[in-house]
């Protein structure tokens, strides 16, 4: 126990506006290359008070929810929101969406302080929410100018509250945690005090707005007038990038998990202005500790659920020390040790920590009876106790010293936050194949020696017994949890069994009959075998067992991600001295691959790149099963057509288009399903989803297959069936991600379109209509001096350019190749090559939202910053046009066997530039900036930015380690169209024109993510 009745007269807000009058020169806040003092702090803050008041948006006793980047907006809207005798709720921007709209609603919130690029998120929220919900936006510059003076703020009283977090839920669902001010200012007093924190301290403002900790941070530093030091995602990355910004603005102090702070290790002689680290959110090695203690470095360990404000103990270590102790409680803090009938425990004694005191929070919101399980009477004094659900015992010969020992329940700590494992469980037996669940945490090694010894990571690791004939992926599962919970609850991996160990009573699963994961078979093979090297790279990686990768294990089935690949790079430029891009990594993803890819790099007899050219290239050479021996017709028919795609974009628009045009009796559509109901399924819910009539579906035949497998993995008999009846086949389907490797892109693309070929060769002539996309010319101005294109140009003269494409445009090039060599055999086949496809143009305006262009677009006006490229030209063409010009020309017998480029006229386009003129003479703000700056930006963008997922695609230097893809292709060539043309002419078809008027018609579906306003906002 410990209460030495420290007396509490302020609020934080109160010292802070000391501050403001004692220091209000020096610098406040430090982000980037800009800082701000307290004097110009106190006028920004003034000026968000004096226009969310004026707006009825901040008022006492509210909650106001903040959905904001690190940021000098973030510490002041934090201030002022507490200043106004309101509570804020922080909304971390990379929540899943529906976590993010349960904590909304949940709160009650009806004004969210936020980003633009963060409304896409925040707006269906509110809607759900149904409390007329608004949103005022802190990058605004209307909510900075406000200088008329306001009402006074009122005064704050101890007992309101200050903030409201989340926290997760051991029924899956989370919990708010009400904390009041006096918490907070007990804490902040004694952080300040113990800490000994002075005015020119310099403060790292690590952790996310969503962990209490970051409020430690900011509160410390704020009423102490010491420096609060922020910085973008990407300079909070562990290790380099975290090490590199702590030595750059010579950064004195910092609370990290121990986790993080081991990936600094190797690089603690390069922060010689550390003066005191605080680790807290997961148990310390000693041995981390070790290494960073020294006669001018302090390192306190802290404890702390969320539920005592912040943290509630902490220790000053040692050098001496043998053991790590959770430490001391806090002034007015108040620990117990009890045993199960709530008596307390002798010292060396293990039992449940209760804690008690100021900092107790008020409850969790909304949940009267989680709070009256959790927050007991206190029965040795007065208030409240918190049952922490921790096993802790008290030193023997240091009274009050505290030792942890573990969990109590399943809650456990990932990487510095809190989870309860049953909120998983619970999700993973919501999935309709999963019969029952469990998770729990392993604690995994790691070899570095930079790292201290015997330190590793959790892992959460989730044991799955699926129900009877069902078969499920652990990819498919990784994908359920990611899309609603945190990244963190995420399970690495999944063991599938046949049932789940119980306790002897049978009356829950035993966790610790749970088999651990199996380690690799040991490889007896010289350590200086690149694969083996690069298979302990993983092991350090991955913070796994030495042993566990083999030369044959793939870095992302053992656990990687894309944080993991960067820390990989780094590990290979740092024993072989190369350096390799990105996105290899995915094509290379296991030891031997990548041992053999450094290989080529160190004997420089062949670019990788030119080995990406010949996988194509021969992948374009496959061997077709082309049956020559078809029946010919005298005259092409139209009774039947076979359709791929048709539950995409474009394949739903084009059956459309052919059931319009009434000339085939029966269409046959193919859908990769379990079964016709699913396949009906997923067909009329894109005809909904594209806001397409679904009354002709009726003259639809949906059959089961995938192109992927031969014969189309249809029945013998009805593929007979099939190449005896069908007259003509269109080949839409395609995978079209922009960021699979091209392994992944082979089969759906390459071999899909084999068997297609095989198909419309069998048995009978049937007529091949195969949708190709003029991004198989490729860059052909910038590397062949080639300005104009014909449609019937060779595109083998583009394949040594194949290189630079993504993964996507290589295997089209390759697919079509494919198609001109059966043409040239004798199938009678027609090649379509449509732009980038946009949105409907006649009526709807609907867009597909995975396209490239519409991402480019709606990334650039999230950011308000666009590339100048006066050259540039995106080739978007209407989706409902693209349509009805293949409708057309394939039901024009005089039109078969003929390349087709489907796109505008150059004079109907509009450039880059002047689609960024076009938008912001449409309301909205877009800086066109150098190329070089814009990509540099993308490394600061929210993950909620249409072009997050293509970042390290559009940063990676493609063409001879200099040029990026948009620097390779700034200069677009003019694309000719004329057997299109003559084609069309009869038909009267009208060539649209992207213009202000189109792309005014587009805007509200492009930039919906940017400002859709069903709700009210500010401004």
């Amino acid at each position: 126990m410990n209460n030495q009745n420290l007396q509490l007269h302020y609020t934080i807000v109160s010292l802070i506006e000391l501050i403001f009058q004692q220091y209000p020169n020096s610098v406040a806040l430090v982000f980037g290359e800009q800082q701000l003092t307290y004097r110009e702090f106190h006028q920004r803050a003034e000026c968000l008070y004096n226009y969310l008041t004026a707006q009825g948006l901040l008022k006492p006793n509210t909650l106001i929810g903040l959905c904001v980047e690190p940021s000098f907006e973030m510490v002041i809207a934090i201030y002022t929101i507490l200043k106004a005798g309101a509570a804020f709720v922080p909304l971390d921007p990379d929540l899943p969406r529906q976590r993010l709209s349960y904590t909304v609603a949940d709160a009650k919130l009806t004004t969210i302080l936020t980003s633009r690029k963060f409304a896409f998120d925040i707006e269906p929220a509110l809607r759900q929410s149904s409390l007329n919900g608004r949103m005022c936006f802190l990058d605004s510059e209307e909510v900075w100018q406000n200088q008329d003076v306001s009402s006074p703020a009122p005064t704050v009283e101890a007992d309101q509250l200050a903030y409201i977090i989340y926290t997760s839920g051991s029924t899956g669902t989370p919990k708010g945690v009400a904390i009041a001010h006096r918490g907070l200012l007990n804490h902040t007093l004694a952080s300040c005090d113990i800490y000994d924190i002075q005015p020119k301290s310099r403060i790292l403002q690590f952790a996310s707005i969503s962990f209490d900790s970051s409020i430690a941070e900011i509160a410390i530093s704020l009423c102490s007038g010491a420096t609060l030091v922020l910085g973008a995602r990407e300079e909070m990355l562990p290790g380099q990038p975290l090490a590199s910004f702590i030595a750059k603005h010579r950064v004195q102090m910092m609370i990290l998990p121990p986790s993080v702070l081991a990936t600094l290790t190797q690089f603690r002689n390069e922060l010689s202005d550390l003066r005191l680290i605080i680790v807290g959110g997961e148990a310390c090695p000693l041995s981390l500790a070790k290494s960073w203690i020294s006669s001018t470095t302090k390192l306190f360990n802290v404890y702390g659920p969320t539920e005592i404000t912040i943290y509630g103990t902490m220790y000053a270590f040692n050098a001496d020390d043998i053991s790590m102790p959770i430490g001391y409680a806090l002034p007015n803090v108040e620990t117990y040790i009890l045993d199960e009938e709530l008596k307390l425990c002798a010292a060396g004694e293990k039992g449940e920590l209760y804690v008690g005191g100021v900092g107790i929070a008020v409850g969790y919101w909304n949940k009267p009876e989680l709070t009256s399980t959790r927050f007991l009477d206190n029965p040795y004094s007065s208030g409240k106790i918190y049952k922490t659900g921790d096993i802790v015992y008290e030193d023997t010969d240091k009274p009050g010293l505290l030792h942890f020992v573990g969990r109590i329940d399943n809650q456990v700590k990932i990487r510095g936050n809190r989870v309860e494992v049953e909120a998983i469980e619970s999700l993973l037996t919501q999935h309709p194949d999963v019969l029952s669940a469990a998770v729990k945490a392993i604690r995994t090694q790691t070899t570095n020696s930079d790292l201290p010894e015997n330190y590793g990571m959790s892992m959460l690791v989730a044991y799955i017994v699926s129900r009877a004939g069902k078969f499920i992926t652990e990819k498919h599962l990784q994908r359920f949890v990611a899309e609603q919970l945190p990244e963190y609850m995420v399970p690495t991996r999944f063991v599938f069994m046949d049932e789940l160990p119980l306790l002897p009573n049978r009356s829950k699963v035993d966790r610790n009959a749970l088999p651990e994961l199996q380690q690799a078979p040991s490889f007896d093979i010289d350590i200086k075998d690149n694969k083996t090297k690069i298979a302990a790279i993983f092991d350090e990686t991955l913070f796994l067992t030495p042993g566990s990768c083999t030369p044959d294990s793939n870095f992302f089935h053992m656990g990687g991600s894309s944080l993991c690949v960067a820390h990989l790079l780094f590990a290979i430029a740092r024993d072989f001295g190369v350096k390799i891009p990105s996105r290899l990594i995915y094509e290379y993803a296991t030891p031997l691959d990548l041992a053999k890819l450094l290989e080529r790099y160190h004997l420089q007899t062949e670019d990788v790149m030119d080995n990406d050219r010949h996988l194509y290239l021969d992948d374009a050479k496959l061997s077709l099963e082309l049956h020559t021996s078809w029946q010919q017709p005298e005259q092409v028919k139209y009774n039947c057509a076979l359709v791929t795609g048709v539950t995409g974009y474009l394949g739903s628009h084009l059956l459309h288009e052919l059931l319009q045009k009434g000339r085939y009796q029966k269409i046959y559509c193919l859908v990769r399903a379990e079964d016709y109901t699913e396949a009906l399924l997923r067909l009329r819910t894109t005809f909904i989803k594209y806001q397409l009539p679904i009354l002709k579906l009726s003259q639809v035949v949906v059959i089961t297959g995938d192109i992927q497998q031969p014969q189309l993995q249809l029945p013998v008999d009805i593929y007979n069936k099939l190449a005896e009846e069908i007259d003509c086949v269109y080949h839409v389907a395609a995978d079209t991600n922009y960021i699979k490797p091209y392994s992944a892109m082979k089969k759906p693309n390459i071999e899909g379109t084999a068997n297609i070929i095989s198909f419309a060769s069998y048995r009978r002539h049937k007529i091949l209509h195969y949708v190709s996309t003029l991004a198989v010319y490729g860059s052909t101005t910038s590397l062949l001096g080639i300005e104009e294109v014909s449609e019937d140009l060779n595109i083998s003269i583009t394949a040594p350019i194949m290189s630079v494409e993504y993964a996507y445009v290589r295997a089209k090039w390759a697919a079509e190749y494919m198609v001109h060599m059966a043409r040239e055999k004798g199938l009678a086949v027609s090649i379509y090559r449509p732009g980038f496809i946009s949105g409907h143009e006649q009526k709807t305006g609907v867009i597909n939202r995975d396209d490239m262009f519409y991402r480019f677009v709606t990334g650039c006006t999230q950011m308000g910053l666009c590339p100048y490229l006066p050259l540039k030209y995106w080739n978007p063409v209407p989706v409902d046009y693209v349509a009805t010009v293949i409708a057309h020309i394939s039901l024009d017998a005089d039109h078969t066997s003929k390349n087709y480029n489907i796109l505008l006229p150059r004079e109907h386009e509009l450039s880059n530039d002047r689609i960024f003129k076009v938008i912001n003479s449409l309301g909205y703000s877009v800086e066109s900036v150098s190329l070089k700056n814009w990509l540099n930006a993308l490394s600061s963008i929210s993950p909620q930015n249409a072009i997050h997922p293509l970042i390290s695609f559009l940063q990676e230097k493609v063409y001879q380690n200099r040029s990026t893809i948009l620097e390779v292709h700034h200069c677009t060539p003019i694309f000719r169209a004329d057997n299109t043309s003559k084609a069309i002419a009869q038909f009267g078809i009208e060539c649209p024109k992207f213009d202000t008027t189109l792309l005014g018609h587009y805007l509200p579906n492009f930039v919906r993510d940017v400002t859709k306003e069903p709700v009210f906002i500010c401004p």
